[in-house]
């Protein structure tokens, strides 16, 4: 089965046996079928990308390119490593850790399955997973006609921050279908790396950067939908209330609710605990005071709600990446 969006993209192109890939590392070797991109050691013959268990063998390659980010993309810039779609068969799969590499990957035909930190995710045509490849992964063939998908690693300074929401809601699978906005920027980063543009790790960045944000939209902390009724004067009692030292049985008296019932509840609709919020919002009353008051650091720990100075230090720093005193420095250079 061949990859749709290669087919739209490529109608003349040939898919190619991934051994006769592997046995055409020699640049004079007679395969007409191999474009240039796809010879000289390109395709999957980085070492990296081979390193643990796997089986490749028996599969289609409809389309496949690696990449040798220059010292600027590697460093400010999220960048392509390897862009594949392949078919593979009924007994594929990828076990491995380590690697220094995030990976997209949306299946196109038959059904396979990932496990990732400790859950297990089945994958029919236009579900999508992201994972970051340093933690343990495997996934396999789950069908008997096989497994066919199209996949990235990527890597870029940024892409930690970006992997935290999606990661913390313990799901890393999402489904886009062939009129979604991710399927556009798909071809759109393949054509965009198939010539040999001067600015297309640029564009390519933002092509990346957009279909993150197409996964992140579809976490629930960024879907602009209406919080039930309950959640949503939760919110506006913390909101009224978060400088005063609340309990959750004092938050549950207050809203008539189970507090177990309740932190459920608002885990799942807002993506964080209620005091994670409670700290959040205080936090951001902190940031107001640090630039447009006189007070000392301590007075607004306390003003804000924080008994502790150093845990309103600590948790100012885990939000802000710098201390108090730094982000006042900061803002009164301007």
């Amino acid at each position: 089965m061949r990859d749709p969006i290669i087919e739209e993209l490529f109608p003349e192109r040939t898919s190619i046996p991934l051994d006769q890939i592997f046995s055409s590392s020699l640049p004079d070797q007679n395969v007409p079928e191999l474009d240039d991109f796809m010879r000289g050691g390109d395709l999957l013959h980085s070492p990296d990308y081979l390193k643990g268990d796997y089986d490749l063998s028996y599969s289609l390659s409809h389309y496949g390119q690696s990449f040798f980010p220059t010292s600027y993309s590697r460093r400010s810039l999220i960048h392509l490593q390897l862009l594949c779609s392949v078919t593979f068969n009924r007994n594929h799969y990828t076990k491995r850790t380590g690697l220094p590499s995030f990976l997209m990957a949306q299946t196109f035909f038959g059904k396979g399955v990932l496990r990732y930190e400790g859950k297990e995710y089945t994958l029919t045509p236009d579900d999508l997973f992201i994972i970051d490849c340093r933690k343990a992964h495997e996934y396999f063939a789950a069908d008997e006609n096989g497994w066919g998908y199209r996949f990235i690693h990527f890597d870029g300074p940024t892409m930690q921050d970006y992997f935290t929401p999606i990661l913390s809601n313990r799901n890393v699978q999402f489904s886009f279908d062939k009129d979604s906005r991710y399927q556009s920027l798909f071809k759109e980063l393949i054509l965009t790396n198939y010539g040999n543009e001067l600015n297309k790790e640029i564009i390519t960045n933002r092509i990346l950067t957009d279909m993150i944000t197409e996964i992140l939209c579809q976490l629930p902390q960024y879907q602009n939908t209406e919080y039930p009724r309950v959640i949503s004067d939760l919110c506006d009692y913390l909101e009224n209330y978060f400088l005063e030292k609340l309990t959750l049985d004092q938050i549950a008296e207050h809203c008539s609710l189970s507090k177990f019932y309740m932190s459920r509840e608002f885990k799942k609709y807002v993506g964080k605990s209620i005091f994670s919020y409670i700290i959040d919002l205080r936090i951001a009353f902190a940031q107001r005071l640090l630039r447009y008051s006189d007070m000392s650091i301590n007075e607004i720990s306390e003003q804000v709600g924080f008994e502790d100075h150093n845990g309103f230090y600590r948790a100012f720093r885990q939000r802000e990446d710098m201390s108090p005193s730094e982000y006042r420095k900061y803002w009164r250079t301007f």
